[in-house]
């Protein structure tokens, strides 16, 4: 007898669970790993709260040749190391390393990452949510079927979204508004008040 689809969060890597390198520039090594305040426990809560994690993240500076594969590999086990140790489990850190040119199904805002997690692992993503801190996060998202939330501090042009995201200022401040079930009338209310920007730098 197979087990009902289990629920998820989807997370992007850079900006969410750790810092992001310069404008224009890539995290190439473990060595520039630096994990955002709060992310290793938000893991945890989410786990405890009955979901599962995963990682979702676009990496086109191996198309690029800026990131090498090896490398790439290296920094996901490491990351996934380093939460395990603090009970914070991902259970797989899935990654798009085409460039922008290749029409692929994987790179945000396409859903295949998404959809394989949830061919691999029985998922339910109306179940489900993604965390991301672009646009392009949360419009991968919604392609999938998942609820979404959107980090920032101030908010971009949501006009090619069907949905209006959830809004927060980090990972840590999101857990409790999914643990808790916020619903539509709710996704304002993550943050302070929120001035509208149309610039807004997308998922690399």
């Amino acid at each position: 007898m197979n087990s009902s689809p289990s629920k998820a969060v989807f997370l992007d890597r850079d900006g969410v669970l750790n810092h992001k390198a310069r404008e224009g520039d890539y995290i190439r090594t473990w060595r520039e790993i630096r994990f955002m305040p709060g992310a290793v426990k938000a893991v945890a809560s989410l786990n405890q709260g009955g979901y599962k994690v995963f990682v979702a993240t676009n990496q086109r500076g191996v198309a690029t040749l800026k990131i090498r594969m090896d490398d790439l590999l290296e920094i996901h086990a490491r990351i996934q190391g380093e939460f395990a140790r603090d009970g914070a489990v991902i259970s797989q850190i899935y990654y798009c390393p085409h460039d922008v040119s290749v029409c692929c199904r994987c790179r945000k805002p396409q859903p295949g990452m998404l959809q394989r997690a949830a061919q691999e692992h029985s998922l339910d993503l109306c179940a489900s949510w993604m965390i991301g801190d672009s646009v392009t996060d949360v419009k991968a998202g919604e392609n999938a079927g998942c609820r979404s939330v959107l980090l920032a501090s101030a908010v971009p042009d949501l006009s090619g979204l069907s949905k209006m995201p959830l809004i927060a200022e980090s990972l840590e401040k999101t857990v409790p508004l999914i643990l808790n079930g916020h619903n539509s009338q709710a996704r304002f209310r993550a943050t302070q008040p929120l001035e509208l920007t149309r610039s807004y730098r997308e998922d690399t």
